[in-house]
């Protein structure tokens, strides 16, 4: 097949589109006995400078992007961090393209102090939730009134949840879990657009890197009220850095004064 300028038709999988001797197959194509195929339904592409064939969909997979309002579930929970498979972007349709497994620190996690990430997340909870960045790595917050959890289960009989106040319930089992939910937990609103949920605008706040011990986690050795039992144990010390001489300090000088 000799082509000479760019050529785009509309083709279909099984389509025969090149020959691999002229052309190598790209993006959406395969080579079988020395012939190229379209692999997928859309607009073949034929590049004669580069010598590739490609076939362009019609509705080519939506790539996440910062401010992206999504839906996942949380597949893993360590240390300080939740890992969510991400399963749609609110208000597409469309199969999401590249990495879809995005992290959420624990100070991403609420609007609150957190003190344990398992309080506010379990395995298989589907969450609502923004992209705070892309790359190098998929990071999340749902650190907003509108994102959180949106559907959860018990963890004894993985019944579903109800909203009782601010905790969740399981009618069978009548006992309560606590969760980061979402504002709209018991009336989800699907079908409004993004911006209502807080889509489109991320904080510096949240763009801001983090190290894993800057806020909360039961992992950092202890709660808020560690601090001064620490300050304690090192002796006592004041702010200008002297020792407390304690019971006995005077005697101690007096004998030095003896010995003299």
């Amino acid at each position: 097949m000799g082509v000479t300028n760019l050529e785009t038709n509309m083709v279909l999988p099984g389509d025969e589109i090149a020959v691999a001797e002229e052309f190598e197959p790209g993006e959406g194509t395969y080579e079988r006995n020395g012939l190229v195929y379209a692999a997928t339904p859309g607009l073949l592409v034929l590049d004669p400078e580069n010598r590739v064939a490609r076939v362009r969909p019609f509705n080519p997979p939506a790539e996440l992007k910062m401010g992206d309002i999504v839906y996942g579930v949380v597949e893993d929970i360590r240390g300080m961090m939740a890992t969510a498979t991400i399963l749609a972007i609110h208000g597409r349709t469309r199969q999401i393209s590249g990495q879809s497994e995005g992290t959420i620190h624990i100070s991403n996690v609420s609007e609150d102090y957190t003190e344990d990430i398992h309080d506010k997340f379990r395995l298989g909870d589907i969450i609502r939730a923004k992209v705070v960045q892309v790359k190098p790595s998929l990071q999340l917050t749902t650190a907003e009134a509108n994102l959180g959890v949106v559907k959860a289960l018990c963890s004894i009989c993985r019944g579903p949840l109800e909203l009782r106040g601010r905790d969740l319930f399981c009618p069978r089992d009548e006992r309560t879990e606590q969760r980061k939910v979402a504002a709209d937990y018991a009336e989800l609103r699907l079908f409004v657009p993004a911006t209502e949920l807080g889509g489109g605008k991320v904080t510096e706040k949240h763009r801001s890197d983090r190290g894993e011990g800057e806020r909360g986690g039961r992992d950092r050795g202890g709660g808020r009220g560690g601090g001064r039992d620490r300050f304690r144990d090192r002796g006592g010390r004041g702010r200008d850095g002297r020792g407390s001489r304690g019971p006995g300090g005077r005697d101690r000088d007096r004998d030095r004064g003896r010995r003299r």
